[in-house]
């Protein structure tokens, strides 16, 4: 129970009185939003600029007025941009994605390859043959050092 001017302000309390009540205990209570506080720009020690609600004690002040501010939407193009970028970065991401499972799928080709080409030799070869056999595995042995893990 609320008491403001000799009324009663109780929730159960309904009509005109009511309402009288809680308008006006809004209003106290939105009284010190709607005080308005100064602001003041006071040179300081090398240069460096304070901001204090009291005046400045060396009598150097800018006194800077404190208007309320307003929202502001940002404009359709903004937000067409954001959308955009969002848009980009998530293709990016889908094509790193795409790059790194093309480059895993090349890794395994090329340690099959190896495979084979170790399967080649262990079957049996002619001298010229086992030759550019073990160049193709050292040449893919590279591959796998360079681009693979």
């Amino acid at each position: 129970m609320i008491a403001i001017s000799g009324q009663d302000c109780s929730i159960h309390k309904q009509g005109a009185g009511a309402i009288a009540c809680w308008v006006t205990l809004l209003l106290l209570l939105s009284l010190p939003l709607i005080g308005r506080a100064n602001v003041y720009r006071c040179p300081a020690a090398e240069g460096v600029v304070q901001f204090q609600q009291t005046p400045c004690a060396n009598g150097q002040a800018v006194e800077l007025q404190d208007n309320a501010t307003k929202w502001v939407t940002s404009p359709e193009s903004k937000t067409t941009k954001s959308k955009d970028n969002i848009r980009k970065r998530s293709k990016r991401q889908t094509q790193l994605a795409g790059d790194v499972a093309r480059q895993e799928k090349a890794c395994w080709k090329a340690r099959q390859q190896i495979e084979k080409i170790e399967w080649s030799l262990r079957k049996g070869y002619k001298p010229a043959r086992g030759e550019r056999l073990r160049q193709q595995r050292r040449e893919k042995q590279a591959y796998l050092r360079e681009f693979c893990r």
